[in-house]
């Protein structure tokens, strides 16, 4: 469980805490996507081997940085982060993934469409966080979609390479 200590930033607690929820299931999802993108580092195997290696080094080294970000967003609120796999688990917004033998254009596939539902979730909760009143947050979650908008881009267009 998280600990409160509420930055006094013009925000009624129970706003942060709400936020903060939010936040949390972004680190969650966050550090799940990370954990299948360096899966799919160290697994992919076929002709574009090199590349895509490559390519997932760089996802997952950004990945690292996105939840290092949302962690300390969650910090600036006054809340501690959540700090077991177990809630991680329960929190993310995305699957889990057990094979370590797909086809690398799976692994791409399940990327993308991983990117989309963060994508997706977080557009609805940047209403919740606005109507809260956190212009903060909501300017966070916006920059964070659009490095997700681009991490897709990418994605998708290694997925015309069929």
């Amino acid at each position: 469980m998280a600990h409160t200590d509420h930055a006094n930033i013009g925000l009624e607690s129970s706003d942060i805490k709400k936020i903060s929820d939010i936040l949390q299931k972004y680190l969650a999802t966050e550090i799940a996507l990370n954990l299948k993108i360096r899966n799919y580092h160290w697994n992919v195997e076929g002709a574009m081997f090199r590349d895509l290696h490559l390519f997932f080094e760089e996802l997952y080294d950004a990945g690292a940085q996105y939840a290092d970000e949302v962690a300390e967003r969650i910090r600036m609120l006054g809340e501690h982060t959540h700090a077991s796999m177990e809630e991680y688990v329960k929190m993310t917004i995305i699957s889990e993934e057990k094979n370590i033998t797909l086809p690398a254009m799976d692994m791409l596939s399940n990327l993308l469409k991983d990117t989309e539902v963060i994508i997706q979730e977080m557009r609805k909760d940047i209403d919740v966080v606005g109507k809260c009143g956190d212009q903060g947050t909501e300017d966070f979650l916006t920059a964070l979609i659009q490095k997700h908008e681009k991490d897709g881009w990418m994605i998708r267009s290694l997925c015309k390479n069929k």
